[in-house]
Order: structure tokens, then C-alpha cells, then sequence
């Protein structure tokens, strides 16, 4: 891990595997049931969900200090649900060219600067699902394009206004949340412009 602090480095044994049976497939994810021994030399089964897309997310800045956030009534929760423009990229595609079609799909927006500036693992103890987030600036608004089954609605709000409700719990998904704290830090340590750096941090 090159320069990792000792922390940050791999401890202990990893996880073995004696076997796998593929219980489940659609075209989103598949779901499998290992035969394992833990780290700890503990026999245990284990199952899996396996993606077949990254999770791509982005973060529409705008000059003032808005954000783009697009509202939907989200199914396994049966909660609405304010977030940002969000998908899935096929592991075939670059992720890249699947956050600008959910930007342009969702909210109607083409960025002409574009920045990765967050990696996560979704839920890694029962999925290898994993997260990528980018930051978009400078925009141009064309044709909304969404899902048959989507009904966006559409707000643009002041990001420390979006920041301050997803620290109260208002909104909860994990890659709107983490985004909007990534920006704020992004602020604060001198990763933006001036311009923007005073936009956001108002």
C-alpha cells in the first residue's frame, strides 16, 4: 500500500473459501452462497450479492453554490428519497460515461468539467458493490431522459442547505451524504477554486 501510515495496513488472515453454489441471477445482481472458514479458523457460510454495475453518483455544483438533487420514491424503503443524480454503470463501460448519462438522463444537465473525487464500498459486508463519485461543474441544460419506471422531481438548492439535511437525517442516501461532506471538505482544504470555495462555503 506504498506509503500507508501502519494503521492503515492489512491485519490478520483472510477469509477462505471451500466452495460456491450461484443461488440467484438477474440482470442487476447475482447472489451467492459460500462454504467458508473465517479469519479465525471458524467454519461459516456465507452469502453474497454480487453487482454487475459500478454505482456511479455526481455532485452538480453550480457557479452560485446550488447543487442539483433529484427527488423519487425509492422501493425497498418505501420512503422518498432527495438525492443526487445516481446510477449504475455495467462493468464493461467507463464509469465516467455512465455519470454523464445519469446527469443528463436525471436532471437534464451535460458538465463540461468533471472530477472523481470519492471511491467507496456500498453494504461490503454482504455485497461487492462499490462507488464512484464525481464532481461536475459548468453546465449546459438539455432533454431530461428518464427510466420508464422514474418520476424525478427536480431542486436546486443551496449546497450548505443540502449539507445541513443530510447531517440531520433528511437525507439518507449513503452517496448523496458522503458527497455533500467530501464537497465540504474539498472546501476547507483548499481542493476548489477560490470561486467556488466561497460559493460553497458561503
Amino acid at each position: 500500500m506504498g506509503d500507508a501510515p501502519d494503521w492503515l495496513k492489512p491485519q490478520g488472515d483472510r477469509w477462505t473459501v471451500r466452495g460456491c453454489q450461484r443461488v440467484h441471477d438477474n440482470p442487476w445482481f447475482a447472489a451467492e452462497d459460500y462454504d467458508a472458514v473465517a479469519p479465525t479458523g471458524h467454519p461459516a457460510r456465507y452469502h453474497v450479492l454480487r453487482y454487475k454495475n459500478v454505482a456511479v453518483g455526481v455532485l452538480p455544483l453550480h457557479d452560485d453554490g446550488t447543487v442539483t438533487l433529484v427527488g423519487q420514491w425509492r422501493f425497498p424503503h418505501g420512503s422518498y428519497s432527495w438525492e443526487l443524480p445516481e446510477g449504475g454503470a455495467p462493468h464493461a463501460e467507463d464509469p465516467l460515461e455512465g455519470a454523464k448519462r445519469e446527469l443528463r438522463e436525471e436532471a437534464g444537465l451535460e458538465a463540461r468539467d468533471w472530477r472523481l473525487v470519492l471511491r467507496m464500498q456500498l453494504s461490503n459486508a454482504s455485497s461487492d458493490e462499490v462507488a464512484l463519485g464525481y464532481l461536475a461543474t459548468g453546465f449546459a441544460e438539455v432533454e431530461r431522459e428518464p427510466d420508464a419506471t422514474e418520476q424525478l422531481a427536480i431542486a436546486r438548492v443551496p449546497f450548505r442547505e443540502a449539507l445541513a439535511a443530510a447531517v440531520r437525517g433528511d437525507v439518507q442516501d449513503s452517496i448523496t451524504v458522503a458527497m455533500l461532506l467530501r464537497l465540504h471538505h474539498m472546501a476547507h482544504e483548499g481542493e476548489l477554486s477560490e470561486a467556488l470555495t466561497q460559493a460553497v462555503l458561503g
